[in-house]
């Protein structure tokens, strides 16, 4: 065989090898639950961070399977209700996913005062928010809001996110 057409044959055969390992690569984090296409109401609740869409989107259900979330990631979590209405944060629901960002951890003191959200004292950001009463946060509970916070249904309504909730 010539080198003209082994290196032809490479030419043809790596990209074959590589299509076929990612789309097995894709089937595998779909049958596990690590790749999950989600489905919300859309919204600009997390604008400009994430702009409105229609509503569909993929997250990956990889990284909370071995580590908690961290003060500042955007996370996703199921709830129960409508987008306007009643939300509640729950483990077992599948109507809803919901993104926010991480402001508080468990064992976190969160308000909000003079137009500014403090966890335990310090300023969070500097993300304009109407004032809120002190929440503090048990075990396995998290205090997330939108980056949009005019325009956000978030903790401030529906209270602490439980740890379970978040995929």
């Amino acid at each position: 065989m010539s080198v003209g057409s082994r290196l032809r044959r490479k030419r043809v055969v790596i990209p074959v090898v590589t299509i076929v390992g990612v789309v097995a690569l894709v089937a595998v984090l779909w049958s596990t639950g690590l790749l999950v296409p989600v489905r919300s109401a859309g919204g600009s609740s997390m604008s400009p961070t994430i702009p409105a869409c229609d509503g569909r989107g993929r997250t990956e259900g990889f990284t909370y399977r071995f580590r908690d979330p961290h003060r500042g990631e955007i996370v996703v979590f199921h709830v129960r209700g409508q987008l306007g209405g009643s939300l509640v944060p729950d483990p077992q629901s599948r109507d809803l996913f919901i993104g926010k960002r991480v402001i508080g951890a468990p064992g976190d003191l969160i308000v909000g005062r003079g137009g500014r959200v403090f966890v335990n004292g310090r300023k969070a950001d500097d993300i304009r928010t109407d004032p809120f009463p002190q929440a503090r946060l048990g075990d396995e509970e998290y205090f997330v809001l939108g980056d949009n916070r005019s325009f956000s249904q978030d903790s401030r309504d529906f209270g602490p996110v439980p740890r379970d909730a978040i995929f």
